[in-house]
């Protein structure tokens, strides 16, 4: 919807198994340019993505470790858009923003529903990802200008306060 309206350009993958997620991350992530949204839109659970065809579910951790060994995270938002993803220790966000260079990690705490009435995550990822292109003071490839999410993050928080948004900047 966002790239139809003009306000984003966005490439798509689709992967079904832990492999094809490997393989799209190490082939295509480092052709994306800064100040991006790696956008992890998948079913999750506390700090694991599920994908469809997938045997097991992929840790935060192994996406970390593949990020933070030759794909280049730095100067961008990963957002996971999965119920519960980020249900996990704070360090262990801190750990994965800190190793991968991210300017920021987002996504949920609790279930959520891609259109539930009580947690609309399309919703959510829409208003906050059409807020991001619409605010001329937010350039995600500028450290300084990414810390100004953080208010992003409480108008998520104090309008959907159910959903379990959460939005973590490195110190």
């Amino acid at each position: 919807m966002l790239h139809r309206l003009g306000l984003w350009n966005y490439v798509r993958r689709n992967a079904a198994t832990n492999d094809e997620l490997f393989y799209w991350l190490k082939n295509e992530w480092d052709h994306c340019p800064y100040g991006s949204i790696l956008y992890f839109a998948t079913h999750g659970g506390p700090g694991e993505i599920w994908l469809s065809n997938a045997e097991e579910p992929s840790s935060v951790v192994a996406i970390e470790q593949l990020l933070a060994n030759g794909i280049d995270c730095r100067r961008c938002l990963v957002h996971f858009s999965g119920c519960s993803i980020l249900h996990c220790e704070e360090d262990r966000i801190a750990h994965f923003t800190q190793e991968c260079g991210a300017y920021a990690v987002s996504g949920y705490r609790k279930d959520v529903g891609w259109t539930a009435r009580w947690s609309p995550a399309a919703l959510l990822d829409l208003m906050l990802f059409s807020m991001i292109a619409e605010d001329e003071e937010i350039d995600l490839s500028d450290r300084e200008s990414v810390k100004k999410l953080d208010g992003l993050r409480k108008v998520v928080q104090k309008r959907f306060p159910d959903c379990g948004f959460d939005l973590y900047l490195p110190a």
